[in-house]
């Protein structure tokens, strides 16, 4: 499966809102750590941004659901 990025998220709470936003719309997700936040992940903890991946065959679908979502929260 090939997968794409979907934005990069501030720190692991808001990753869990979007994963968790996402995988409720069956879309799974992966989470990665770029660069030297994969280090600073052991030294800072949940404060280090990550990024927020999906299958490529849903990002479409995975950017209309969290625009639906920014979009009912303001």
């Amino acid at each position: 499966m090939t997968w794409e990025k979907l934005c990069t998220a501030a720190n692991d709470l808001e990753a869990d809102m979007i994963a968790g936003l996402l995988n409720h719309s069956g879309i799974p997700t992966q989470r990665k750590y770029s660069g030297i936040n994969r280090f600073l992940k052991v030294i800072m903890g949940p404060v280090v941004a990550l990024e927020i991946w999906v299958p490529a065959a849903r990002i479409r679908e995975a950017r209309e659901v969290l625009a639906a979502f920014t979009e009912n929260k303001a």
